[in-house]
This record gives C-alpha cells, structure tokens and sequence, in this order.
C-alpha cells in the first residue's frame, strides 16, 4: 500500500469523516456541540483521575436516555462532575444540556447505537465510535490526549525527575546539608522541613504548564497543614504532597541516633494523605484533587550511631526493594503512585587519597 492510500485510509477512518458519513449534516451540527462538552469535561477532571474508564456520548435520534440502567446523576454543569468522580465515569449530554452520569461502565453496544461516543481509558486512551462503529483519534505531538488538560501530568514529570536527578544523588544544595556525615549514612536530626523546602524551590523553578502556584505549610483545615500545595490558575486542580523520610538520623560527637523511621512511615504517611484528600473534598467539593506522597528514602543495612561509611552491599541494600503499601489506598484514584527517592550513600566520601593523612 503506497503512502497516499495509507493516508487516505487514514482520512476515511478519522472520527469526524465517520460522523459525516453515518449522521450527514445532523451529524456534523451535533459533533461542534459534542467536541467542546468533552473539553468542559477534562476542565473539571483530569484524566489522570481516571482509573477505570470516562465515556461520554450523545445520541443522535430523539430517544431517551438510558435512565433504566444503574444508580443515576442529573447535573446542570460539568463543573459538579468532581464531586461524582471515583475512578470511572459514564456521560450521556443531553439536547438541554443536562448530563446524565452514572459512576460505571455502560454496554457500549448499547450506548453505541444511534450516538457519537468518546471513551478514555489508561489502558487504551482515547477512542471514538461512531453509530456503534470505532472510529480514528488523531495523535497530536506531545500531548498525551487531545482533548485533556494535563495539569497533574506536568507534576507528576516533574517529582519524578527530581527523585531520580535531585534527591537520588542529594544534587541540592539543601538536601546536601542535611546528611551527618558526609558519607551519606544517616540523615542530621530533624531533616524533614528542610527536605520541604527543597521539593519546594525546585517546583517552583521547573513547573511551567497552566501558571502554576506553589504553596508550603498549607492548611487542610483549622488543625492541619499539608507539606506543599499546588493549584494552576483558572482551574480547579488541587494538588497535595506530603513529605517523608525513611533511615536513621542523629548527631556524632557523641555519636547518638535520634529517630529510626522504617517502611511503616511511609504506610502512615499514605493513609494521612487519604485523610487530607477526604478533609479536602469538604473543603472543596467541586475541585479535582489528587495526592502525591515523596518518600526520602535514606535506609542503610547493619549501621550503628559510629558508622560513618557504608560498603556497597549494606548501602545500598533497600534500593530495590518497594514499599508495600495498603491496597485500599494505593488504588484510590485520587492518589498518585508514591513517589520514592532513594537517596545514595556517597561510597567515596574520605576515602581519596589527597584526604588520607600522611603518616611521618
């Protein structure tokens, strides 16, 4: 097949020429009202507060909804859609505007019928059937979806770059400060806020989509404040982040260790962050929120309140081995997967030779 019948199946296979073929002009009109309602959609969710599935469809006949099936909503707005959102949505838009939502998935042989349908999916991304026939979804160079606003994907790219090329080797003049010793065994006592203030300037430096602001110490309510929040202006995107630290920290001389933190911190950590998302929806019931937790994670094998070096073996020892976090949690839909940073022991700190005395 010759490129130009490569592109021309690709044309006849695009959603909009389905839509013109299968409905004609009837089509096209209820296509121009369809297109920006999916974009009024992912302005009250992100997509990456889908787990499950989002499908939104609009029939073409004058039947009535399916209001037979499941437990229904009627909204005025999608603006209400984050109250309703647990990981998977079904939408019907309606010739009055009002949508109809079930918080499950509908047989799309049925819904398919007589209607334009968009689904989304992590699994599968974007996808259209038209009049119950699956149509094309154009690519646009970078950007994951066409129709979503990828506000938390901004984030999320963002923690990770800083766990891997910041945290992991304490590339920071903060986080640098905060080791006893300058191996890299332990952390000095008390490290938390200072790490806060690191994940702090950096994302205030390097986010840049949908004017982001970042805020310290905010509260969730009159008792309690989270590590960091980020909102994006004209949107109601709300971020938590919630700091913790693994290992052992202390002072030397004399050598003593003040706190030991295992992988229960980070668990108690996760469960705190629900509890803040929970308090926040009070709060901010029309507001797509979604928490992230930023594990340091400094745990170092068979060390002691002298040990001031560490061999690659004992180092290095929890690098690899993830923390198991509580199900019910960690598959919320408003908690983004756990961000850890396993921060390095320096293996070399002392040990040049223009640092070794020289013996008379």
């Amino acid at each position: 097949m010759s490129i130009s019948e490569v592109m021309q199946e690709i044309a006849r296979d695009h959603f909009v020429v389905r839509v013109s073929e299968s409905f004609h002009e009837e089509g096209t009109k209820a296509l121009r009202g369809f297109l920006p309602r999916i974009k009024e959609v992912y302005s009250a969710i992100d997509y990456e507060s889908i787990s499950g599935s989002l499908t939104v469809f609009k029939k073409l006949s004058k039947e009535r909804g399916q209001e037979r099936v499941g437990s229904l909503y009627r909204l005025k707005s999608p603006g209400e859609l984050a109250l309703h959102n647990e990981g998977v949505l079904t939408l019907q838009v309606m010739p009055n505007g009002e949508i109809l939502v079930w918080k499950e998935e509908l047989d799309l042989a049925e819904i398919s019928h007589n209607s334009i349908v968009y689904r989304f999916s992590g699994e599968e991304g974007e996808r259209f059937w038209v009049d119950g026939t699956e149509a094309e979804v154009p690519i646009m160079p970078g950007y994951p979806l066409l129709f979503a606003i990828p506000s938390f994907r901004d984030l999320s790219k963002a923690l990770a770059h800083y766990s891997s090329h910041v945290a992991r080797p304490s590339e920071c003049s903060i986080l640098r400060e905060l080791w006893r010793e300058d191996g890299r065994v332990m952390w000095k006592a008390a490290p938390e806020n200072e790490m806060q203030r690191s994940l702090y300037y950096y994302l205030k430096w390097t986010l840049q989509d949908g004017q982001p602001d970042v805020r310290q110490e905010t509260p969730v309510d009159e008792k309690n404040p989270v590590d960091l929040e980020v909102t994006w202006s004209g949107s109601n995107r709300i971020a938590l982040i919630e700091v913790k630290w693994l290992g052992k920290s202390g002072r030397l001389n004399p050598a003593k260790i003040t706190k030991n933190h295992t992988e229960h911190r980070a668990k108690e950590g996760l469960a705190q962050l629900a509890d803040y998302l929970d308090r926040t929806r009070s709060r901010a019931p029309f507001h797509d929120r979604r928490g992230y937790l930023v594990i340091f994670d400094a745990r170092r094998r068979r060390i002691t309140a002298e040990t001031t070096q560490v061999d690659r073996e004992d180092g290095f020892y929890y690098k690899d081995r993830d923390i198991e976090f509580q199900a019910e949690l960690i598959t919320r839909n408003d908690i983004a997967p756990p961000v850890r940073c396993f921060c390095e022991p320096s293996l070399s700190a002392g040990r040049s030779p223009s640092r070794i005395p020289v013996q008379p």
